[in-house]
Formats: structure tokens, C-alpha cells, sequence
């Protein structure tokens, strides 16, 4: 009963002779959207205040003398809405023939063409034909470099402000605004000044033309040339939703998706514009085996038994313990899981690791805090600059809780204390892996003056939260459990292989940090046998006495963990030009080869339903759920 007094009551509207009931507050366009009823606008996003500027959503509601804009008029109880009568018609014909009086006629070699709004609806609600002609038209700049990021093209543009709105909004940086008056107003940059924000690619998503477009994407494809792919950035631990749009095999760009829950359609500048690096032709291209003194191509089948040959010698002459497992937060969850099953269960070595840096005694009470609870906090301490450097996009959702939220937001500079008095509130600790411990005694102290107080620690790579779940780590098993006897961890696996006591390594994905590690070499040197899995040419794959082709996060399909516990797809958008197995297989075709097996195909669903039985809290987490560590993490 008391619940259904607190639910807020529903509003009745009828929309086009459909009725359908929704929050109080809402405005026309959400009642429309609710109905099924399609109403162009170009001003108006889901993300922005509304302002009705471009009157392109005018509806008529009964009982109001004139057109009213639905992106900005709210919803009363018996409100009807029609969308499709001859005065909202004539009004849409008139509206696009204004907008394209100056516009240039450039669609064949516009990059937007063929998802650009003012395309769309002109074709769907506009005019058949000018009646201007096209020597009318007044010129405005073309192919504006903004940076080395962006390019604006003042011609194409039909004044809707969003540009200007979103660094208003959503980044407080207001680096682009409105110049001249009348038929001359333009955008620009605040006196021509190049952008400096880190979040400035996401301007061309955020216009519904192709007067802001991505230097990087121009003039390189179209958008059916394209096959898009749903999955997570892999520059950053934060798990930002995306779309990876490529071209045969090669990636044409990064396209933001929608999570409310993680990035909320925002992407920053270093995740975006990262695809490059995949792009590279240099690539692993065939397995290879030193043979009798040199290094010789041989078939995928061959090198997979040399490696199982070369291991199960070293297990036979010297004992497991002389062998050490390396992996890397660059694997999937699947991935990290049975390579540290094929560590201690089929070689029978505790020596397992992915991090060059060591971060001790992390657990899942670290990462209690959601990244959406962050605006649900009165107050948020950020522990330094870290954790914002590691997750850009964390800084828009600390902008969006203190300007739209209300909340308070305080960085703070080592040694990081907090001792304001204040009564019990909610509070959000945000720190960095490295500054953890100074994190949890923040979060500790607040909770014993009474507040609600919870820990969110920013970890560094794309999936180092999952390989740490996943027990690729020296001291625990999957799911955090101790393991009976601790191994050496990565820095202590480097230097025993150096100097001999270890005599084989085993080395899967290696991360560009350990690859440019001098100690990483001196490792590879000091080892009897290196069996390497990896993309890239680099260190690992000139020391490895078996090399076999890997694959990149973006040639994957699996799951991996972002740093608040959230266990979300990754799926392969790009196919290598050489056919090779993915990963996954292959280490399945490894551990066979040693005489073991999982028990599942080496496939990602098999393997996670194998891993959520050893991870009881990754059970049905992987639709993009928080894993259930009690009542955190």
C-alpha cells in the first residue's frame, strides 16, 4: 500500500487517437516517442535541456491557440497531441525549405550523407522543390580546422545550437559559440582558438548535419560501406559502450552507444580516436618454432605440440614450479579464467600474474561504488588527479552530478584527509589502484562517524578488474579465494627467469608496457623455453622459442569486467587477413595438447557458464549486470 502511494500518479495523453500514460513532467516529444509517433527535431537530444530553437518539432495541442514545440512543452493529464494535420505539415515544408535556402546542395561528398538529418527529413517531410535559385545562396566558410581532431564547415550548419549547448552542458568548457547576427550567425571557436578538450569528438555526433565531422573519418567511407559493431572501448577500465564501424578489416571509427549506466553516450578523445592502432599491418602473421638452432614457419598444429612438448619437458626434467604464467588485462574474461586454469591445474604452477605493478589486497569492498551512484551521492571525494587521467569520461559524470545534480564535488591533494564535520549523508570515495589504501581509510573513517559511505577504485586497463576476478593472480583463485600456496608475482617472475631459477615461460597477450620492459628481454633470454600468444611483433615474439598468432581485443568476442564490477560484451568486429584460431582455442588446443581438458568447447559462452560456476558471482552477469559480490562490488 505505501508503495503504491510513493509511485508518482500517470498522466493520460493522447497522441495522433493514441493514448498512453506517462511521468508527470514529461515532455510531448516523450509522449510522442511513447506512442510510436515519430516527430522531427533538430535542436532537442536526450541529453540536453530543451530550448526549442529550431521549431522543427511544432505539434498542435487542443486548446492552444498556436503550434507548440514538443521537445519543450510539458504533458498535462487529457492533453491530446496530433502531429500529422495539414497547419504542422505546411509548417515542416516551410521550416525545411527556410533551413535549406543557404545550404549547400554537397551531399555526394558530405560525410553525414546517408545519416544526416536535414538529408532524412527533408526527403520524408520537405519540399519538392527551391523555390530560390541556387545563385542566391549566401557563402559561409568551408573545411574549418578546429584541431587536429575536428573540422567544421559553417555552410553546412542550421544553427541548433547543440555544439554550443554540450560544452555548456556537459563539459563546462565553452569552447564554441555563436558569432554575428541574423542570416550571418555562424559557429566558431571562441576567437578562432584551436579546441583543447579532451572530449571534443563528440561533436560530430552530437550535430545533426555535416558541419562538424571527424578529420580522422573524412572522405574514407560511407555508412553503408560500413558494418557496425556493438562493443567496449579498450582504452580504459571505465567500459564505455561503442560501435565499431569497419571496412573490410580495417576500423573507419569509434561511434558512442548509450549506457546510462557507464559512459552515458559520451566518449573521450583517447578511447575514440584509439582505433588506429589496430589498423597496423604489422601483425604476427604465421606460427613459428626455433628447429634445430633457427626459427622456421610451421603449421598451427605443430606449434601448438612443440609448446605442449617443450613445457611438458621442463614440467618432467625440473617440476611445474620451474615454469611461470603470463598473461595480461588485455584478455577476456573467458581467456584470463582458463589460462589460470591451465596454470594450476594442468602445469601445476603457482607462478601466475598480469600485472607489472602489483596492487595487494584489492577486493570486491573496493568497488562498492557504481559509477551511476556517483549522482546519487551528497558528496564526492576524488582522491587526486588519477583517477580522472585513467577514466576521462569519469570527469563528465562528476560535471553532470554537481551542475544538474546538485551534488557536491571535492578533489583532493595528497596526503589525502577529510575530517568536515557534517551530518550522515551518502558519500562517494573515488581513488585510483594506487592510492586504494589511502581510499578505504577515508571511506572506513567516514563510516564510523555514521555516514553512508562507498569506495570506487579506478583500475587501469581495459580488463584489469576481470583478470583480477578471474584469480590471475599469484595469491588468490577465481573469485578471491586464497590460494594454499602463493606463487611469485610478475616483478619476481621477470627476475627469477633472468637469472635461470625459472625455465620456461608461458606468455599470452603481452601489454606494449611489458613488451618495452628491459626486464621483460632479460627474461626472455634467461628461459630453456617461451611459449608466446601475441598480435604484435615486439620483444616477446623475438624471444619466444614457439610463436603462434594471436588476436587483438577488437577481433574478440567474449566479456571483460570494467572497474565497477560490470561484466559487458566484447565482440569482433574485424576479421584478421590471415586466418587463425582465436585465442580462447588455442588455449584450449594447449591444454589438450598437455594432456588436460576444460570440459567445454573453447568457445566464450561454454567458458563462462564454466567460470560463473567458480565466480558464483558473475552468475547471469553477463548482459551487462554487476557481478554480485555480496553486498558490494
Amino acid at each position: 500500500m505505501g508503495e503504491a502511494a510513493a509511485r508518482p500518479e500517470l498522466v493520460r495523453v493522447t497522441v495522433d487517437d493514441r493514448e498512453v500514460e506517462v511521468a508527470p513532467g514529461s515532455l510531448v516529444w516523450d509522449a510522442c516517442e511513447r506512442a510510436g509517433v515519430f516527430v522531427p527535431v533538430y535542436c532537442a537530444h536526450k541529453k540536453l535541456e530543451p530550448v526549442a530553437v529550431c521549431r522543427m518539432c511544432l505539434v498542435e495541442v487542443e486548446g492552444m491557440p498556436k503550434l507548440q514545440p514538443a521537445c519543450a512543452t510539458r504533458v498535462a493529464d487529457g492533453m491530446k497531441v496530433r502531429t500529422l494535420t495539414e497547419q504542422v505539415r505546411k509548417f515542416r515544408d516551410s521550416n525545411l525549405e527556410f533551413l535549406l535556402l543557404n545550404h549547400p546542395l554537397d551531399c555526394p561528398v558530405c560525410d553525414r550523407g546517408g545519416e544526416c538529418d536535414l538529408q532524412d527529413f527533408t526527403q520524408r517531410f520537405g519540399p519538392g522543390r527551391t523555390r530560390q535559385s541556387i545563385q542566391q545562396k549566401v557563402h559561409f566558410d568551408k573545411a574549418i580546422p578546429l584541431s587536429d581532431k575536428i573540422v567544421l564547415d559553417q555552410e553546412r550548419c542550421i544553427l541548433c545550437w547543440r555544439c554550443v549547448r554540450y560544452y555548456e552542458e556537459i563539459t563546462g568548457e565553452r569552447e564554441i559559440v555563436l558569432q554575428q547576427r541574423g542570416v550571418h550567425t555562424v559557429v566558431d571557436t571562441f576567437e578562432r582558438q584551436p579546441l583543447r578538450s579532451q572530449f571534443q569528438g563528440n561533436l560530430p555526433e552530437i550535430c545533426p548535419v555535416g558541419a562538424l565531422t571527424h578529420a580522422k573519418y573524412r572522405f574514407r567511407a560511407r555508412p553503408w560501406d560500413l558494418r557496425r559493431t556493438a562493443s567496449i572501448c579498450s582504452h580504459c577500465s571505465y567500459g564505455c559502450n561503442l560501435f565499431v564501424d569497419a571496412r573490410d578489416d580495417q576500423i573507419a571509427r569509434y561511434a558512442s552507444s548509450d549506457n546510462e549506466d557507464v559512459e552515458d553516450s559520451w566518449l573521450c578523445d583517447r578511447g575514440r580516436y584509439s582505433f588506429p592502432e589496430y589498423n597496423t599491418r604489422e601483425r604476427v602473421r604465421a606460427p613459428e618454432a626455433v628447429v634445430t638452432g633457427g626459427r622456421q614457419v610451421v603449421s598451427h598444429r605443430e606449434a601448438v605440440a612443440r609448446a605442449a612438448g617443450q613445457l611438458l619437458r621442463i614440467i618432467s626434467d625440473r617440476g611445474p614450479q620451474a615454469v611461470a604464467v603470463v598473461g595480461s588485462d588485455l584478455m577476456t574474461n573467458e581467456e584470463a579464467f582458463v589460462l589460470q586454469w591451465l596454470a594450476r591445474e594442468v602445469i601445476g604452477t603457482p607462478h601466475l600474474d598480469h600485472r607489472l605493478r602489483p596492487t595487494p589486497h584489492l577486493s570486491p569492498a573496493d568497488f562498492e561504488l557504481s559509477i551511476a551512484g556517483i549522482e546519487d551521492c551528497d558528496l564526492i571525494l576524488v582522491l587526486g588527479g588519477e583517477p580522472e587521467r585513467l577514466a576521462p569520461v569519469l570527469t563528465l559524470r562528476l560535471h553532470k552530478a554537481a551542475t544538474k545534480r546538485g551534488r557536491r564535488v571535492v578533489r583532493l591533494e595528497p596526503p589525502y584527509d577529510w575530517s568536515e564535520k557534517a551530518q550522515p549523508q551518502r558519500v562517494g570515495v573515488i581513488a585510483s589502484e594506487l592510492d586504494r589504501g589511502a581510499g578505504a581509510a577515508i571511506r572506513d573513517q567516514l563510516r564510523g562517524a555514521g555516514h553512508r559511505a562507498e569506495l570506487l577504485t579506478i583500475m587501469e586497463r581495459v580488463n584489469s578488474r576481470g583478470c583480477q576476478d578471474m584469480g590471475l593472480l599469484p595469491g588468490w583463485l577465481p573469485g578471491y579465494i586464497p590460494a594454499p600456496s602463493p606463487g611469485m608475482g610478475l616483478p619476481e617472475i621477470l627476475a627469477s627467469a633472468a637469472t635461470g631459477r625459472l625455465k620456461a615461460l608461458l606468455v599470452v597477450n603481452p601489454s606494449a608496457e611489458l613488451e618495452a620492459s628491459p626486464e621483460f628481454e632479460a627474461a626472455l633470454r634467461g628461459v630453456e623455453a617461451a611459449v608466446v600468444l601475441t598480435a604484435h611483433p615486439g620483444a616477446a615474439s623475438r624471444g619466444a622459442s614457439v610463436l603462434i598468432p594471436g588476436r587483438t581485443i577488437v577481433e574478440k568476442a567474449g566479456t571483460v569486467t570494467n572497474t565497477e564490477g560490470r561484466v559487458q560484451r566484447v565482440r569482433a568486429a574485424v576479421e584478421p587477413s590471415l586466418t587463425f584460431p582465436p585465442d580462447l582455442r588455442t588455449l584450449g588446443d594447449l591444454a589438450e595438447a598437455l594432456g588436460a581438458d576444460l570440459g567445454v568447447s573453447p568457445m566464450a559462452t561454454p567458458v563462462f557458464e564454466k567460470l560463473a560456476a567458480a565466480v558464483p558471482a558473475y552468475r547471469g552477469a553477463q548482459a551487462g549486470m554487476r557481478a554480485r559480490w555480496g553486498d558490494g562490488g
